[in-house]
């Protein structure tokens, strides 16, 4: 599965608002907050960069619960490992980009490159790139989530939409992103389906209708 905003664009189209210019940068995993701090640093000691920037350098995240030893912990989960988002004035109304701006913030600690970008130029999130994220941040923020142990195999039961109480079998896991692709059988064909861990419910062992690790035979 794809990461989301990391595609690169092939044609121009309208530079947004300095207010509305967010840029996908990839970062060192598991370094991210360092990245974010040294980005910080970078704006408020360099007047002229911190100018353009429009809002705080953000990493989406989410509050994850899970049961260990029969005690419940609750942590922060970062939802994209890897990436920060920056709502950042780095191209002028005419178009252009501000290359000395462009260099020094791919020369900050922590940082690996503008993940979105045509001919290596960064390019900004189109306004719907922006949107699906804003929801998903606000939809991620509504409460906490329950880590679930899913592998493939596993059979799971769907819990929403059209496959609503089919079973299926994991084919595919996204443990960064929490999703899935889970193929249910109907009408003799296998149905991909892309999910989120909270989409499905974990058939147990007892109950399964194709036993694990057991290759079915032509």
């Amino acid at each position: 599965m794809s990461r989301p905003y990391e595609r690169k664009s092939t044609t121009r189209r309208a530079v947004p608002e300095p207010k509305d210019q967010w840029y996908v940068l990839h970062v060192l995993s598991n370094k991210e907050r360092r990245a974010v701090e040294n980005l910080k640093r970078l704006f408020r000691e360099d007047e002229e960069m911190g100018a353009l920037l429009q809002s705080e350098p953000l990493v989406p995240m989410e509050k994850v619960e899970e049961v260990r030893h029969g005690k419940k912990y609750v942590q922060d989960r970062k939802l994209y490992p890897g990436y920060v988002y920056l709502n950042f004035a780095l191209r002028r109304p005419d178009g252009s980009l501000n290359n000395e701006a462009w260099y020094k913030i791919q020369a900050v600690d922590g940082v690996i490159s503008f993940a979105c970008g045509r001919n290596k130029e960064p390019l900004p999130m189109s306004a719907k790139d922006v949107r699906d994220l804003m929801n998903e941040i606000a939809r991620r923020s509504e409460g906490t989530r329950q880590k679930i142990v899913i592998n493939v195999q596993d059979e799971v039961v769907v819990l929403e939409g059209a496959f609503q109480g089919e079973r299926g079998i994991v084919e595919e896991v996204d443990k960064e992103r929490g999703r899935l692709r889970v193929g249910v059988t109907m009408f003799g064909r296998s149905n991909p389906l892309d999910l989120d861990y909270t989409q499905v419910q974990l058939v147990p062992e007892d109950e399964r209708n194709i036993p694990r690790n057991v290759e079915q035979q032509p």
